[in-house]
Formats: structure tokens, sequence, C-alpha cells
């Protein structure tokens, strides 16, 4: 699970930018990569909260992912599929489609 190595952009990814917000990573060497733009909404006109919750849940991806797969190999090897087999099917799918696997 979170031992496997990962395909997206590794590091802490943040939000920067004012009407158009970018989520970016710093990978080696100090060099920024950007991971994706966030343009205004049809909620928004121009930069507005939206705008601001997209770019900040698009951020915290790699973090979900590691928390995610945390819990499903724990949830595994407590064997809470018996009690739990709804949630851990979303997980699985769910972790499955951040790694580009679904």
């Amino acid at each position: 699970m979170s031992n496997q190595m990962s395909k997206h952009t590794p590091g802490t990814w943040f939000v920067t930018g004012n009407m158009t917000l970018y989520v970016e990573a710093r990978i080696g060497g100090g060099l920024v990569q950007e991971v994706a733009a966030v343009g205004p909404t049809e909620a928004d006109s121009g930069y507005g909260p939206q705008q601001r919750a997209n770019a900040d849940l698009i951020a915290a991806a790699p973090d979900l992912l590691d928390a995610l797969e945390a819990m499903i190999s724990k949830a595994t090897k407590q064997n809470w599929n018996d009690q739990y087999p709804d949630i851990l099917e979303k997980a699985f799918a769910a972790a499955a489609k951040a790694r580009g696997e679904a």
C-alpha cells in the first residue's frame, strides 16, 4: 500500500497564485513543479471560495492517499472486511483511482 512507489509527484503539495491558483510541489534540487492549475468556477466570479476549496483538495491528495492506504492496511490486517465491507470497497476503489489503476 503506502510502501508502493507512487507515480505522482512526491513531496508536499501547496497552493500559490491569485486569479488562477496553482497546486505545486517541490522536487529535487528545490525546483517547483506545477501539478495543477485551478481556474475560477461558475460559483465564483474571479477568485472565490469554491476555487480555493478545489485547489486545497488537490493539494491534499498525496496526504489523503497516504492516510487512506494506512487505514486500508490496518483494516485488512484486522479483518474489518467482515464488519465494514461497503466502506472498505469504497476505500479500495478510491485508492486504486488515485493510483491510476481504476
